[in-house]
């Protein structure tokens, strides 16, 4: 592999492990949540994120607090049954009457349809609950790595553009309001840190992506 090729997907793939335990962070606590925050740890080091910090206060506080406190923290903030201080859905930000399963719900699916993707069945979530859209990057990034290694640079380039889009008109629109209310309403500093570092680690990912595309004149 040329060795461009090589610091590319390397540096891909760090972005890549970063949002998919982003996205397992937002699972119902177990004792695997160690794990996805060692990976987590390792990437934002290797990404230059200034979330960092954030995640080494994360893994302290878990060493802590007692998995059923970091559990009914979740379960308050983000699953109810009663009304929740940060429903993890962007349509609840995205529509102006607060609604699950709305206009933008839809607009996310066919993101996913466009790419031969669609909502595993069995699958409780909705479309556009925030594990399911940072799934979505890593397989963008994934898909992008695919195409780096085949030296498919119009691919490559390609999948880099869906990203920022994705980032830019959606997933980057809701989630500052989103985090915005973790870090107003948890109930454990474990949770406010994650709210602190998703919001951050977003917005620098689109920085990142909008550079990116501006020297290959990409846009």
């Amino acid at each position: 592999m040329h060795m461009d090729n090589q610091q590319m997907v390397e540096s891909e793939s760090a972005r890549q492990n970063c949002y998919q335990a982003f996205a397992r962070c937002y699972h119902l606590p177990t004792q695997s949540l160690k794990k996805d925050l060692q990976v987590l740890q390792k990437d934002l080091g290797r990404t230059g994120s200034e979330a960092l910090p954030y995640l080494n206060d994360m893994i302290l506080e878990m060493k802590q607090i007692p998995l059923d406190v970091l559990s009914v923290d979740f379960t308050r903030l983000f699953v109810g049954p009663y009304s929740l201080p940060a429903p993890p859905y962007g349509s609840v930000y995205l529509e102006n009457e607060r609604k699950v399963m709305g206009d933008s719900t839809m607009t996310v699916l066919r993101f996913y349809r466009r790419f031969g993707l669609d909502i595993a069945e069995g699958l409780k979530e909705v479309p556009d609950h925030i594990t399911i859209e940072l799934e979505f990057m890593y397989f963008l990034i994934y898909k992008e790595i695919e195409s780096i290694l085949s030296n498919d640079l119009e691919s490559s380039q390609l999948y880099i553009k869906e990203q920022l889009s994705f980032l830019a008109d959606h997933l980057d629109v809701w989630a500052p309001q989103f985090t915005g209310n973790i870090i107003e309403f948890s109930g454990t500093e474990f949770y406010r840190n994650l709210g602190k570092a998703t919001r951050l680690f977003i917005k620098e990912d689109c920085l990142y992506l909008n550079n990116v595309c501006k020297k290959a004149a990409l846009k």
